[in-house]
């Protein structure tokens, strides 16, 4: 492999340029509006956006961590936080809006919800969808403020589980890996029909980790090439695993070491690697099956 840094051919090694993070202010006036008689909340999760709780006490909004009461509460730097949008929003807290949008866009840390419920309840209802069961009868923390963990777990439970997880509001949205706001249309429901602890079947455990590939290449990328992975835009990082982890399994690669270091190429030596005369007959013989892909980068 060439020296760090280095990019030839079709490349996502660019200037970094500054993000479009996403419009929190005019979201949390048309939301407010759209949802009358109801409170539009943020969820986030402290560990991404860390400096929150300073950020919000010093705009005199009060919050709620979801750790209170439980097992977890000395974990504070890491907790979810629930906090009012519509409050900020109606006693002008423009910069803090912006401060959680810069913050919360990009990093898989932000939740909103519409609901009619006051803080309290929608907190200690949030908290008791912390609580799940896997299919070996092992109860773990369910990270459903990650929008990622969010957004797989809607595509496995079935529409009766999922409708009473999403109950504690008339409305959710999150951010996609790419930024992307996507709403979750829901309902309320006066009494909480949500079952606890959630129980996860071994084919959703699967599914859910499956979900979490990307981002466990991702987190590997910024370990191993950190300078040419912060080069490529926040929104462009979703598409650019999206496509070279296809390609990567195209040719038999399943590991995640092996995803993570087919990406790695990419970003050093460009997105058209693969079809280099170097990288083609390497390749080509790792699809044959006859070397290994270690083998292959041993000799290029």
């Amino acid at each position: 492999m060439p020296d760090e840094g280095t990019c030839v051919g079709r490349s996502v090694c660019d200037e970094v340029t500054m993000e479009p993070y996403f419009d929190l202010v005019g979201f949390a006036a048309v939301a407010t509006s759209d949802f009358p008689g109801s409170e539009v909340y943020g969820l986030a999760d402290h560990g991404g956006m860390p400096g929150l709780d300073k950020q919000l006490a010093r705009a005199g909004i009060a919050w709620r961590t979801l750790f209170e009461g439980s097992h977890e509460e000395g974990a504070a730097a890491v907790a979810p936080l629930l906090f009012s949008l519509s409050e900020a929003w109606a006693d002008g807290h423009r910069r803090l809006l912006e401060w959680v949008a810069e913050h919360g866009t990009y990093t898989s840390s932000l939740l909103l919800l519409a609901t009619p419920l006051p803080i309290d309840e929608v907190a200690a209802r949030l908290a008791c969808r912390l609580d799940a069961m896997l299919s070996e009868e092992m109860n773990v923390l369910l990270r459903f403020f990650d929008p990622r963990v969010f957004e797989a777990l809607l595509g496995v439970l079935d529409a009766q589980r999922k409708e009473a997880f999403l109950g504690v509001a008339d409305g959710w949205w999150y951010f996609d890996r790419r930024g992307a706001l996507v709403a979750q249309p829901s309902r309320c429901a006066a009494c909480d029909e949500h079952t606890v602890p959630l129980r996860l079947t071994a084919t959703q455990e699967f599914a859910l980790l499956a979900a979490s590939e990307p981002d466990q290449v991702a987190e590997q990328l910024a370990a191993l090439v950190p300078e040419p992975w912060r080069k490529v835009s926040l929104p462009q990082r979703a598409d650019f695993l999206e496509r070279h982890i296809a390609d990567a399994r195209r040719i038999g690669l399943t590991s995640t070491r092996d995803l993570t270091l087919y990406c790695g190429i990419a970003l050093l030596e460009g997105e058209d690697f693969c079809a280099t005369a170097k990288w083609r007959p390497l390749l080509g013989a790792v699809q044959r099956g006859e070397m290994d892909f270690s083998s292959a980068l041993a000799q290029s």
